[in-house]
């Protein structure tokens, strides 16, 4: 049976905004992780890395809930727990960010309507920004993500929509910047998905009528950040 693998952090790249992935495989980072709450002293009175770019990835524990009914082993829950480490590429264009997946396996996406080589989010500061996402086998998903920068610290919330399997997921990360440097504080992650794609192998094992949905979670326990 498929198993869902969590989706990847969302990332940002409009071909106009000139946002655009590094291929080949994430590069080491360099800084260990930072206190839960990481004030910067004499921290940059705004958040500008002009043409700089920011690495950051997250060590996480994933608790996943699968809800099955109308199986032919009747109705029961499945539950899973796994670590899992995924990156951002983190750019700048003005006053928004540029959230890059940094090696997207996906092929072709397409990021309101423009054709660009990573999925992703554009995240606005103190304000919202939707972005509609399709990839090229046709998958959907919105995703609507703003930023806040005070004494040092970035926080970006983002809110993932995916029509297909009517799931909502609920992200955030958050990491320091004194200028030179930048440390990972923390990243989190919750998603519902009311009715999740059960594909031939899933029905083959739980029968034709077999409905699907799940609960995710996703804790930091370490991350890393460094400047490109």
């Amino acid at each position: 049976m498929t198993k869902l693998i969590l989706p990847m952090l969302a990332a940002a790249c409009l071909a106009l905004a000139g946002c655009q992935s590094t291929p080949g495989s994430a590069p080491a980072a360099t800084s260990a992780a930072a206190p839960a709450a990481a004030e910067v002293t004499n921290a940059p009175a705004t958040f500008d890395i002009g043409k700089k770019k920011i690495f950051l990835t997250a060590n996480t524990k994933v608790e996943q809930k699968d809800f099955y009914s109308n199986t032919n082993k009747g109705s029961f829950t499945d539950t899973n727990t796994r670590n899992w480490s995924s990156a951002v590429l983190i750019r700048q264009n003005g006053n928004n960010l540029l959230i890059a997946d940094p090696d997207n396996q996906e092929g072709t996406v397409f990021v309101n309507d423009q054709s660009v080589k990573s999925s992703g989010s554009i995240s606005g500061k103190g304000k919202t920004v939707c972005s509609q996402l399709v990839l090229e086998e046709g998958y959907k998903r919105n995703i609507c993500s703003s930023y806040t920068y005070s004494n040092g610290v970035v926080q970006v919330t983002e809110l993932e929509k995916d029509p297909s399997q009517k799931s909502t997921t609920n992200r955030s990360y958050k990491f320091s910047y004194d200028g030179d440097s930048c440390k990972f504080i923390s990243f989190s992650e919750t998603t519902d998905a009311k009715e999740a794609y059960c594909d031939g192998p899933c029905l083959s094992y739980y029968g034709g009528k077999t409905k699907w949905r799940y609960t995710i979670k996703v804790n930091s326990v370490s991350g890393s950040c460094s400047i490109r």
